[in-house]
C-alpha cells in the first residue's frame, strides 16, 4: 500500500480506495490529516464502526482539500510509524489534523490510544503496547502551525475492566472514558463525550460523534468551534442527552474552518456571532453537568470556559466536594439534675373537692403535691415516700 506521501506500509493503509478517487496524490495548501479507525481488536471484541467511521471522515477531508493518510486497523509499531511520518512532513503554518476511532482509556490521569494487537493485561504494558495520546498531540504541533485533535476514542471496553482487576505491586487508576486535556496554543481538541464518560459506537453505520461530523463539516465559512456546538447538539439529541461531546481550544485569530470561506462577512456580525455562540456552549455544558455529583466534571467545565459564566459555581461545587463529610452532632442526653421548685402560689389554694381527690389533676409546673407528675418522679426516684404515694395517685 501507498500512502499520500508516497511512503510504502506492510499494513492496510485504507488508501486504495482514496488514490482512486484522484484526491490524495499532491499535498493541497498545507492542510495535513492522519486518520486512523480500529475495528478488529484481536484480544477485545470487534468495533463495528471503528473503520467505517474513519474511512468516511478522510474521504470527507479529501473533498476538502486535506491531504489524507487513511490507516485501518493498525498495531503498536505501524500506529507509532504513522504518527512519526505524519510529524516529520509538518512545517510551520500547515493545519494538522488527526482523527482516530477506536478503543481509548485512561491510566493515572494519563490518555492511550488502543492498537488492534494490544493484549493491555498489566499496567506495564501501557507503555510498549498503547499509544500515549500526549506524544500524538505533540507530535501533530509544530510551531505556528495549526493542529485539530478529533477523538471517537472513549468506547466502552475491556481493556479497562483487565487493567483494574490486574495484580500488581504498582498502583494504577483506571478510570472510565479519557481524562480531561489541556490544548497548547493553536490547538483544538474536540473528544465524542465529556472526560469520565463513555461514548457509544453506534447501531447504524456510525457512532453518533462521526455521523454529526459527517453531517456539518462541509458547512460553508463555519469555524469548528461553532461548527462542535452544532455537533454537540447532534449528539446530544440522538443519544437522548446521555453523551456530550466535550472540547478544548485555545485557537486564535483567524481560527480554523473545514472549507474556509472567500467572501469576508459583515464585521458586526463576525464580531456578535462567536459570542453568542460561546454563550449558549457555556450555558449548554452546564446544564449537562449541574446535577451531577463528580468533581471531574466541575473541574471539565473550568478548562473548557476558563471565564465562563458558572466559574464561580463551579469553584463553589468543587470546594464542597472536596470537604470530607462532616460527622453529624449527637444530641446530648436530657439532663438529670433537679431544677429549681417554683415558686408558691401567692394565695392559699382553694380546699380540695371530693372529685379532685378521687381523681388527682396533673399538672407541668409547681411542686409534687401540687400535681406535678415530673416533679413527682423524680422525688420518687429520690426515696421520698411521700412522693411515690403522690406519684401513684397521678398514675404516673
Amino acid at each position: 500500500m501507498v500512502d499520500p506521501w508516497g511512503q510504502a506500509s506492510g499494513q492496510q493503509t485504507g488508501t486504495d480506495d482514496l488514490a482512486a478517487r484522484g484526491a490524495v496524490a499532491i499535498p493541497i495548501g498545507g492542510r495535513f490529516a492522519l486518520v486512523i479507525g480500529n475495528s478488529a481488536y484481536q484480544y477485545a471484541p470487534p468495533l463495528p464502526n471503528g473503520t467505517n467511521d474513519a474511512a468516511a471522515i478522510a474521504h470527507a477531508l479529501e473533498d476538502l482539500g486535506f491531504s489524507v493518510s487513511l490507516n485501518l486497523d493498525v498495531n503498536h509499531n505501524v500506529m507509532r510509524e504513522k504518527v512519526e511520518e505524519f510529524s516529520r512532513r509538518l512545517r510551520p503554518g500547515d493545519v494538522s489534523l488527526f482523527y482516530y476511532a477506536g478503543h481509548g482509556l485512561q491510566a493515572n490521569g494519563t490518555n492511550y490510544l488502543v492498537p488492534v494487537d494490544a493484549t493491555l493485561n498489566r499496567p506495564s504494558d501501557l507503555a510498549i503496547e498503547a499509544q500515549r495520546l500526549d506524544d500524538v498531540i505533540e507530535a501533530m504541533t509544530v510551531e505556528e502551525n495549526t493542529a485539530i485533535i478529533l477523538l471517537d476514542a472513549c468506547r466502552n471496553n475491556p481493556f479497562a475492566r483487565n487493567l483494574s482487576l490486574a495484580k500488581t505491586s504498582r498502583a494504577v487508576s483506571i478510570g472510565r472514558g479519557l481524562a480531561p486535556v489541556d490544548a497548547g496554543r493553536g490547538v483544538y481538541i474536540g473528544f465524542a463525550t465529556q472526560p469520565g464518560n463513555v461514548a457509544f459506537d453506534g447501531y447504524g453505520d456510525h457512532s453518533p460523534f462521526a455521523a454529526a461530523l459527517l453531517s456539518h463539516m462541509a458547512t460553508s465559512e463555519i469555524d469548528i468551534e461553532i461548527l462542535m456546538r452544532r455537533v454537540r447538539a447532534d449528539v446530544m439529541e440522538a443519544t437522548e442527552q446521555q453523551q456530550v461531546p466535550w472540547s478544548n481550544s485555545s485557537l486564535v485569530e483567524p481560527g480554523f474552518a473545514f472549507r474556509p470561506g472567500t467572501e469576508k462577512k459583515n464585521s458586526r456580525i463576525q464580531n456578535s456571532q462567536p459570542a453568542m455562540e460561546s454563550d449558549a456552549a457555556d450555558l449548554e455544558f452546564w446544564r449537562s453537568i449541574k446535577d451531577t455529583a463528580d468533581i471531574k466534571m466541575f473541574r471539565a467545565y473550568l478548562m473548557a470556559f476558563p471565564t465562563g459564566t458558572f466559574n464561580e459555581i463551579a469553584k463553589d461545587r468543587i470546594s464542597k466536594l472536596e470537604k470530607p463529610a462532616v460527622p453529624e452532632k449527637k444530641v446530648p442526653p436530657t439532663s438529670t439534675k433537679k431544677a429549681k421548685p417554683a415558686a408558691a402560689p401567692a394565695s392559699k389554694p382553694a380546699a380540695p373537692t371530693r372529685s379532685s381527690v378521687s381523681k388527682p389533676v396533673t399538672t407541668t409546673s409547681g411542686r409534687c403535691r401540687d400535681g406535678n407528675i415530673n416533679r413527682c418522679r423524680q422525688n420518687c426516684s429520690a426515696g421520698r415516700q411521700g412522693a411515690c404515694d403522690m406519684l401513684r395517685k397521678l398514675g404516673g
